[in-house]
């Protein structure tokens, strides 16, 4: 018997003090795996979204022709705890007010599906007005954005409004390359980068101001464009109230819209998107909208009703309670 299978007959007895206060998704996952089940959705993405479709990204399909399957048990484990870390790493700043106070730059305003982009550092007016900065190939290490993968320490915050008390909603990795290939990134075939080829930022406040827009047009509107095709990024949702089952990894969520988030993690829009996977194919004039509510979304295995990892570690401290 191996090493991670004798490990695992144990897990859930390992697992039962920590379930009764808290469950990691390594925890849980350890414990579907125990009972011999599939892998859990955050192991399973299954919304094949091509990374040229949505606002402002490029046209390289780096995906083309791949399909995305099930990781293997230690890949998941691995991956799992990986989301773990990543997730205590954003959770130190809450709210977006928590974040600047610490030295994170709003560099996207609020846009729905994502909410902000915000980044330790980040490109600063000084950066940008400096007649040194190479626009066209920019080295951005300064700004947090290195060539360096951390799965446990994502380069960006996202929050659900722009004011200092929005709501952590997510994180995401933003990597730069010098392959014209994204980051090698998480195990197996489910994490799809994408890039924003040209980002305009204004040259006063360093915020971005424009997609994909000509230099004329980014200087007309006082801004430097600044070539972010080599950088690569990937959004992750595993926070309690901010999951999506279809695809962890998916670029917008549904449950981010008008202005403001949907914490509640029994709302539809956590578990697929109103209308199917033809509206999920976004482009950058049909941005997620609110969920319909009278519409019946992709529907879950667990009912559209708790976070999968906290549904089985309740079901573990049912179990413990009764013993």
């Amino acid at each position: 018997m191996s090493k991670l299978a004798t490990f695992l007959r144990f897990v859930p007895l390992l697992i039962l003090p920590l379930a009764l206060s808290s469950c990691t998704l390594q925890q849980a996952a350890m414990v579907v795996h125990a009972k011999g089940e599939p892998v859990p959705w955050w192991c399973n993405s299954t919304e094949e979204i091509p990374v040229t479709t949505g606002p402002a990204v490029g046209n390289v399909d780096y995906y083309a022709g791949t399909h995305k399957a099930p990781l293997g048990w230690d890949e998941c484990l691995a991956t799992s705890a990986h989301f773990d870390a990543a997730k205590d790493y954003a959770l130190k700043w809450p709210t977006a007010g928590a974040a600047e106070a610490d030295g994170f730059y709003k560099a996207t305003p609020y846009v729905n599906g994502m909410g902000t982009h915000h980044i330790k550092g980040g490109l600063t007016p000084a950066m940008l007005n400096d007649p040194n900065f190479n626009k066209d190939n920019p080295n951005l290490d300064a700004a947090g954005l290195d060539g360096v993968f951390d799965p446990d320490k994502p380069e960006v915050l996202q929050y659900d409004g722009n004011g200092p008390d929005a709501k952590l909603v997510g994180f995401d990795y933003y990597v730069r390359t010098n392959t014209g290939q994204p980051p090698e990134g998480f195990p197996g075939n489910q994490d799809w980068w994408h890039i924003h080829p040209k980002i305009c930022f204004r040259k006063a406040d360093a915020v971005m101001d424009g997609f994909n827009i000509t230099d004329a047009a980014c200087t007309s509107r006082a801004g430097i464009n600044v070539n972010m095709s080599n950088y690569y990024m990937l959004h992750v949702w595993v926070l309690d109230d901010m999951q999506f089952s279809p695809d962890v990894y998916a670029g917008m969520i549904p449950c981010i819209s008008g202005g403001t988030a949907i914490h509640d993690a029994k709302d539809p829009c956590h578990f697929g998107r109103s209308g199917g996977m033809a509206s999920a194919k976004m482009t950058a004039a049909s941005l997620p909208r609110e969920p319909d509510r009278g519409n019946t979304l992709l529907a879950s295995a667990h009912g559209a009703t708790t976070p999968e990892h906290l549904l089985v570690c309740s079901g573990i401290a049912r179990r413990g309670s009764a013993s």
